[in-house]
């Protein structure tokens, strides 16, 4: 080697080490942790910035709270910030380890939450919101999103009516807005909008009628759920134009965050039984009736035979999140979700297995953001035979309700036969078998440039499949259940499959010019979907017609054995539903004290008549800080008073495709069917809302909530006529000229009562009234239609419900009760009259949050008041009257006048006050903390769910929402009628959760 070339490479050298050297002594570094103040664990994410020097240097907190910032030698201080919490400096004063803890802030103006396709800070809001975060949800395993939001929401009703696993819930915001179309919101996963539609077959069993509901939202992990936000106004809903009538809900999952690996372990298991006991006789008041009624059906035993068709196995929930990304712009997250959930009712139950991974990255010096998610779902049911609507056979329940309390049901491995004929109900549970699949997969995909800073376009792409089998059949062994499978045996197999998807292209310009800022926002979207299914059943088998010489293969299995001639066929390919839209948003902003919000929105839809392709819906919305003005800048005690107004249009096209059109049925024999006739001038449903809202913060927002007041108009409500005769039967889909209101006021106060450092208590209340009311002159006092129709013994044909002029929608309409006779005979008048209403009037929410040390106590009530409920089950199924043949009757009944020989007849009698306060949620957590070095922030729970419910209501639950049909079956959904639902569950779940990293 050249010794000059030696001595440069050694000069070079020594120079690179100088500077290296002085470069280091330019810099220092600081490491700390930030932590909440209240339990002391770490805050993930929270933004770390050098300030004091002449230059800036920032850091994001790892996933313990831990942080290392590299910053100048001139750095004096730390300024540290957290969504949620309270900004906060801190000087360094030559210290080079920093511990903080944060304060949450009571509420955070600033908090970013998800509108119509984009975001927006709270305090800039200027319709009706609400947004409901993880930490509020509740402590116990869910079924399913909708769930998690009951009682937590001003204006928003969630109804779980049913305790099947899985079964759908009713979600109603602000009201009823249509007297056909579904009452259910339209729900919105990280952008991609969903059909509403379960890929579950329905049946319709022969005899036992339609079995409940699929939800549509179960194969989401609520585990997943970041946010949920509610859209209730016009001026809030309207940029979803004519699929926003109903409010919308926006659910956003979980993403990943920036640092190393990290793993959320989450457990549970939970055991129960029923949250309120049958309100029948037990053996020994049953035999005291015996006595008193002078019936003779006393076989000597005492039995409980309710609890015959229950079991009581453990449910069991596990789900493995992992998240991470080597920096800001680039984060992953991955979870899954085994979970089961057997129902109270013998074979009845829910498996889940969810898979979920998303990723968001940011390219090109943070000009390119390409986010996507996708989930993947296998949802398994049980399904019990318990239907909104047998007939006089009953279902598993009524048949248990009934079941003569003296008399057993098994006697070792033979079942006992009920002299009066009564379907044994623990025989009828092990000769049926009805199980579904759902297959589902959810994706979205968005890629978002900044032209300029301002402006940015986004592509986004959506799309959900789902595709589900169910097999269902009743051995023909067991007879007295009514209909074809009677003693012969009946199998019927179906499929569904539903597939939608969504295009959506959108420019957003940001600017802020001095103190006024402007957000404007123009897109394009396209929605399409189909959805088709297929049944084939057949009855009449050839084994399994004897209990004693059982084969081990199911008719649905095997479905060739069934005779021939008795085969049948059915299938459906609804028409493609495609809506093209272009819309519109400015939001302006001036010195944060003055907000202004206008959209709108034009939807061309394959569903309207073809006079009427497409709908145009405008709205706008105001804000205005009060307590930014000048006159109240002084005054401490208010920290927030702002004054919102809004004004908007959205649209209702929940009616069957190819509405508009004339619809054909194929039938066996070849011929053809008319389902609708043509109707060119159909469009949708308009919904006129205006809202005025008041926000308040007391004490440094220490006490906070909200007033508002609403009004809805809803007009061209669409109905499902018919022809005048001679025509030919079919459906003919109109508009009515009349119109539907809902008008009330929402109340939701929060409050931290306790804050200290070691104990804090925070409760809130919200309060909704609704008054609904269906005006349509044309039909003067007469009902447009009857709903409502009832089912069981009796009852045959019999409505308690309509459609009225100047009524709330399904209004009880029924003869008016005044007592019994000199001979214990009913007394009622001879015509039927406008009785009561089925929709509440008020509508509860209460949540409390307890701290101390450690521990944390949650709690959860809901309840409506001022409404009635109609008891079926009390006319129909335990009816005094019943007693005379072997049956159980209710306890209720006990001491009144009633002859056993009154006849069975729907009247105000069997009309309830349906007021009620519900105990839904308690929670009891420990903050173990950390364990080794491994596992962290492990914790313990105990939670009761459905603890107990205060109400006067006779039946297993005030909270029914069973849709019958109506007078001419077209499909008008009824409110508030009882009818032996599958009871609600009362459950105590252990879990443990930790972390790993």
């Amino acid at each position: 080697m050249n010794v000059k070339n030696l001595q440069r490479g050694v000069m070079l050298m020594l120079c690179l080490a100088i500077f290296t050297s002085w470069a280091f002594a330019q810099t220092k570094t600081i490491t700390g942790k930030i932590t909440d103040s209240k339990d002391g664990s770490g805050i993930s994410g929270a933004s770390v910035l050098a300030t004091g020097g002449t230059a800036k240097a920032g850091t994001q907190t790892a996933n313990d709270g831990s942080f290392k910032l590299v910053c100048p030698e001139s750095t004096t201080k730390l300024v540290i910030t957290s969504l949620g919490y309270q900004k906060i400096e801190v000087s360094l004063n030559g210290q080079s380890s920093i511990n903080v803890s944060l304060v949450a802030t009571s509420d955070n103006l600033n908090e970013v939450v998800v509108i119509g396709y984009g975001t927006a800070k709270k305090k800039e809001l200027t319709g009706a919101y609400a947004t409901v975060s993880a930490k509020n949800f509740n402590q116990i395993p869910s079924a399913t999103p909708d769930q998690l939001l009951q009682g937590k929401v001003a204006g928003l009703q969630v109804t779980v009516a049913s305790g099947q696993p899985g079964a759908a819930t009713s979600v109603k915001i602000r009201g009823n807005n249509s007297i056909r179309a579904g009452t259910n919101p339209l729900y919105v996963v990280d952008g991609v909008p969903l059909d509403g539609r379960s890929a579950r077959p329905g049946f319709n069993t022969s005899g036992l009628g339609n079995l409940p509901d699929a939800n549509p939202l179960t194969y989401l992990n609520p585990a997943d759920i970041e946010n949920i936000s509610v859209l209730k106004d016009a001026s809030a809903s309207a940029i979803y134009g004519s699929r926003g009538a109903n409010g919308v809900i926006l659910i956003t999952t979980r993403s990943g965050s920036s640092g190393p690996l990290k793993v959320d372990v989450n457990s549970s298991w939970s055991i129960g039984g029923l949250m309120k006991q049958p309100d029948v006789l037990d053996a020994g008041q049953y035999r005291t009736a015996l006595t008193k009624y002078g019936a003779k059906s006393d076989s000597g035993a005492s039995y409980k035979p309710f609890n015959q068709i229950i079991q009581h196995n453990v449910t069991q929930n596990y789900s493995i999140a992992l998240s991470g990304g080597s920096s800001e712009n680039s984060r992953y997250r991955a979870s899954f979700l085994a979970s089961s959930t057997p129902g109270l009712i013998r074979k009845s139950g829910l498996d889940k297995y969810i898979a979920n991974f998303n990723g968001s990255y940011k390219l090109l010096d943070k000009k390119l953001s390409i986010n996507f998610g996708v989930t993947a779902a296998s949802v398994s049911e049980t399904i019990a035979p318990v239907s909104n609507d047998p007939g006089s056979t009953g279902s598993i329940v009524s048949n248990a309700l009934q079941w003569n309390p003296t008399l057993l049901m098994k006697s070792g491995s033979r079942y006992i036969v009920n002299p009066n004929g009564q379907v044994n109900p623990l025989a009828f549970s092990d000769a049926y078998n009805d199980k579904s699949n759902i297959t589902t997969l959810l994706g979205n995909f968005s890629a978002g440039y900044k032209i300029i800073p301002e402006l940015e376009y986004k592509f986004s792409y959506g799309v959900n499949y789902s595709s589900g089998i169910r097999k269902n059949e009743l051995q023909g062994w067991i007879s007295g259940t009514g209909g074809n499978a009677d003693g012969q045996g009946l199998a019927t197999v179906g499929s569904a499959q539903l597939f939608s998807q969504t295009i959506t292209q959108t420019l957003t310009y940001t600017k802020k010019i001095n103190e006024i800022s402007l957000t404007a926002l123009g897109g394009y979207e396209n929605w399409s979907t189909k959805y088709q299914t297929q049944n084939t059943s057949v009855y009449g088998f050839d084994y399994n017609l004897n209990y004693n010489s059982l084969v081990g293969i199911h008719y649905y299995d095997n479905m060739q054995d069934g005779k021939k001639a008795n085969l049948s066929s059915t299938s459906s390919n609804d028409p493609n539903v495609d809506v093209q839209s272009y819309f519109a948003r400015i939001q302006i902003g001036y010195k944060d004290k003055y907000s202004l919000s206008a959209s709108f929105r034009a939807d061309g839809s394959s569903k309207f008549g073809s006079n009427n392709k497409y709908a145009y819906f405008p709205a706008i919305s105001a804000r205005w800080s009060i307590k930014d003005e000048d006159f109240m800048k002084n005054v401490a005690a208010v920290s927030t008073l702002n004054l919102r107004a809004g004004w908007g249009q959205t649209g209702n096209q929940e009616f069957p495709a190819g509405a508009a059109v004339d619809r054909y049925q194929y039938q066996s024999n070849g011929a053809l069917n008319a389902i609708n006739f043509a109707n060119p001038n159909l469009k949708w449903e308009t919904v006129t809302s205006s809202n005025f809202g008041l926000d308040y913060g007391f004490l440094g927002n220490r006490i906070n909530g909200s007033f508002e007041v609403f009004f809805k108009k809803t007009t061209n409500p669409l109905f499902p006529g018919t022809l005048p005769a001679p025509a030919p039967a079919g459906t003919l889909w109109q508009n009515l000229p009349g119109y539907i209101t809902n008008r009330g006021f929402e109340f939701s106060i929060n409050g931290t009562i306790v804050e200290k450092k070691a104990f804090s208590w925070t409760a809130g209340i919200n309060l909704t009234y609704v008054k609904n009311k269906f005006i349509y002159d044309a039909v003067g006092n007469s009902p447009l239609v009857l709903t409502g129709q009832l089912n069981g013994k009796g009852t045959s044909a019999t409505y308690v419900q309509a459609i009225a002029n100047n009524q709330p929608i399904d209004v009880f309409y029924l003869r008016k009760f005044s007592g019994f006779d000199q001979n214990g005979f009913a007394i009622t008048t001879s015509g039927a009259t406008y009785a009561g209403d089925p929709n509440p009037h008020y509508i509860v929410g209460f949540t409390s949050t307890v701290d101390y040390k450690k521990f944390s106590l949650f709690l959860n009530m809901h309840g409506a008041f001022d409404y009635s409920i109609y008891n079926n089950t009390l006319q129909s199924v335990t009816g005094l009257s019943f007693i005379n043949n072997g049956g159980n009757i209710s306890k209720t009944l006990i001491g009144t006048p009633e002859s056993v020989a009154n006849p069975v007849s729907a009247s105000t009698r069997y009309m309830y006050s349906g007021n009620f306060m519900k105990l839904s949620n308690v929670t009891l957590r420990y903050r173990i903390g950390n364990v080794g070095k491994v596992i962290k922030n492990l914790s313990a729970s105990l939670t009761a769910a459905n603890l107990f419910v205060i109400t006067k209501y006779p039946g297993f639950d005030p909270e029914v929402n069973v849709s019958k049909l109506d007078q001419n079956s077209t499909g008008i959904p009824s409110i508030g009628i009882d009818y032996v639902g599958y009871p609600t569950l009362r459950s105590f779940t252990f879990g443990l959760n930790f972390s790993l990293y």
